[in-house]
């Protein structure tokens, strides 16, 4: 399901595991579930995705964004690593709240960083 949210943005509701295209590009993945994990595709300059927790109250919902085995994801206070998964978890979710990883198009640890990242609520797995 496609719907339309503030600031004119598209949103797609995602209430299972789901592994991102570059088609998926610009439109807000709204996590609707618990424990969901997220894949990112391979690392390209210019893609962008936004996740937004779509609980109804805070702690609801704990999923995860993992990308490409060969990428990593920076910024936020991460140490810079290959294949490892950004972890919202239920102790700091916050209903509503989202974050972007933007693709550099280079293959490896700095593959995708945060372009507007929510501190409380992201961490990193181990």
């Amino acid at each position: 399901m496609s719907i339309q949210s503030h600031f004119n943005r598209s949103n797609v509701i995602v209430t299972a595991n789901k592994t991102l295209t570059a088609a998926d590009s610009g439109i807000v993945q709204v996590v609707r579930g618990d424990g969901i994990v997220i894949t990112l595709p391979a690392t390209a300059n210019g893609l962008n995705f936004t996740f937004r927790n779509g609980s109804r109250y805070d702690g609801e919902f704990a999923f995860t964004v993992a990308p490409a085995a060969a990428d990593g994801v920076t910024g936020n206070g991460f140490t810079a690593a290959v294949n490892k998964a950004v972890v919202v978890s239920k102790a700091t979710s916050k209903a509503a709240e989202e974050f972007t990883l933007q693709g550099t198009g280079t293959t490896g640890v700095t593959g995708w960083y945060f372009v507007n990242p929510l501190t409380a609520i992201v961490t990193r797995a181990a």
